[in-house]
């Protein structure tokens, strides 16, 4: 008889999926033909109550196993390993001597599960591939995330919208990365979700994808905000980018936007189930290549064009130029090109939608406007 083994707290993807309980501390579960949950005292009872009534799952008791280990051991436990052999005594009296972990699985717990006489399997594959496809209750959790994610965004670039000077000043202070980071987590925290990384880059910063940003904004240069908070309540994300300009931006950054614009829609245009990931980024690659803009030396287009996104903010399926994945309906994919020149500075457009049989639903609902 084998089984799905996670020793793993909530903060885990696949454990916050399969139990559907939120957990700050490790625990224990196993899944046959039930999922077995092996909670301390301190969430014996919580667990209890969320789990009344719903089939399929039981929730354990571990202070007992912990006890029984400890005796077992005499005392010295090894640090970090009595989780892994508590699942193991469990495991043995449950007959179970095979079990299939996730990748991400702790290294001392496989050893210790392996001393114990337990059969691991590291999954090569997603433990719970359903994930990729969304059911409606976590649609809607991702649009609730989706509301706040706008709602700050808009908030940013009206800020910016209404600053002024050619350094620019919003109500008496200076507008910097830092202080819009400031005013979109007041608007994310009213929704109840964080964002513990937001980029808010600015002028030559934008020609790096991944710079937080930091400093004065001035007027006329490029502001890329790339927003991806997750809901404290439910762990689902969401992900949007916008690129902005205060002022009249130069006739090579109009270019940019308008062939970064370009290249969403091409494709957004390809975006249905059955189509390949590979399909869509190279739907999005040749607009770019079409237009004169290479990719070498760090530059250009050098990310793939969207990821899934649900209880992570990177998760399956991934697209990429060598992608050969399958599009499925209810899957939730981003769709975000993006040039990058040292010189000249970058821009990206992500919006997130939904895979349909006939095409998406685009969640994001925001336009896309460069100058403000």
């Amino acid at each position: 008889m084998g089984a799905k083994l996670i020793i793993a707290a909530t903060t885990n993807a696949d454990m916050r999926y399969a139990s559907g309980f939120a957990v700050p501390d490790p625990f224990i579960l196993v899944e046959t033909a039930k999922r077995y949950l092996l909670l301390s005292s301190l969430e014996y009872g919580r667990a209890r109550k969320f789990y009344k009534g719903k089939r399929g799952y039981e929730v354990v008791l571990l202070d007992p196993y912990y006890e029984a280990v400890k005796k077992q051991m005499k005392g010295k436990v090894r640090k970090g390993s009595v989780l892994a052999l508590i699942a193991a005594k469990f495991l043995k009296d449950k007959k179970i001597r095979k079990v299939t972990m996730p990748a991400q699985s702790w290294a001392i717990h496989v050893e210790q599960l392996r001393k114990a006489g337990i059969k691991v399997e590291i999954a090569k594959k997603p433990l719970y591939p359903q994930r990729a496809v969304k059911t409606q209750q976590e649609l809607k959790e991702i649009k609730n995330v989706r509301n706040a994610t706008v709602k700050a965004m808009n908030h940013c670039i009206s800020i910016l919208s209404k600053s002024k000077g050619k350094t620019l000043k919003y109500k008496g202070k200076t507008v910097t990365s830092e202080f819009l980071r400031k005013e979109a987590r007041k608007i994310l925290l009213e929704y109840d979700c964080e964002a513990a990384e937001m980029i808010i880059s600015h002028g030559k910063q934008t020609a790096f994808p991944h710079d937080m940003g930091s400093g004065t904004i001035k007027r006329g240069e490029p502001v890329v905000m790339d927003f991806f908070p997750r809901s404290t309540k439910t762990g689902y994300w969401f992900d949007m980018t916008r690129t902005v300009c205060k002022g009249t931006p130069s006739k090579e950054l109009v270019k940019l936007y308008n062939t970064v614009k370009k290249s969403q829609d091409a494709a957004l245009k390809k975006v249905k189930a059955g189509v390949s990931t590979g399909a869509i980024h190279k739907a999005a690659a040749d607009v770019f290549e079409q237009a004169g803009y290479t990719t070498d030396d760090g530059q250009g287009f050098i990310h793939g064009t969207g990821h899934g996104l649900g209880l992570e903010i990177h998760e399956a399926p991934s697209l990429h130029a060598k992608g050969t994945e399958k599009l499925r309906k209810g899957m939730i994919i981003t769709i975000e090109p993006g040039l990058y020149y040292k010189k000249l500075g970058g821009v990206r457009l992500e919006n997130t939608v939904r895979v349909t049989t006939t095409g998406y639903e685009d969640l994001t609902r925001m336009g896309r406007v460069l100058r403000l």
